[in-house]
């Protein structure tokens, strides 16, 4: 784990919080949503002087039903070099017996419960705390 980005968690998660919480679940419906949420919301700061560009995560899923998705979150540096850039992953299935967000959301669309927003901030937790630097 990357000391900085624990500590923007720390300083940060409410904010994460309270976007599950006022906002339906249809706009976090996806792994990538959740990621752009964190480093949107949580972990803004690449460095002291590159920012995060949540706008630009790439997704590598080579599986169909079941998988592992790898997200690839660059900084806001004017050409990025291999060191300017996060990853992240997470494994899915294709049902909500065998997949976390699925469970989560029981195809629920609307404002999640209370149950569900910590069930979204542990998903969340876990994908930061696989946050690594690509070097």
């Amino acid at each position: 784990m990357i000391q900085e980005v624990i500590t923007q968690w720390e300083q940060n998660k409410d904010l994460l919080q309270s976007y599950f919480r006022n906002n339906n679940q249809s706009e976090y419906s996806t792994y990538k949503d959740i990621v752009k949420a964190i480093f949107k919301l949580v972990v803004t700061r690449f460095t002291d002087y590159n920012n995060v560009d949540y706008d630009k995560i790439k997704v590598i899923d080579d599986g169909d039903y079941q998988g592992t998705q790898l997200f690839i979150v660059p900084s806001t540096t004017y050409q990025p070099d291999i060191e300017d850039y996060f990853i992240t992953h997470n494994s899915y299935g294709s049902c909500s017996g065998c997949d976390t967000l699925q469970g989560i959301s029981n195809y629920d669309e609307g404002l999640p419960s209370d149950e569900q927003i910590k069930e979204y901030m542990t998903l969340s937790l876990h994908l930061v705390q696989k946050i690594k630097k690509l070097v």
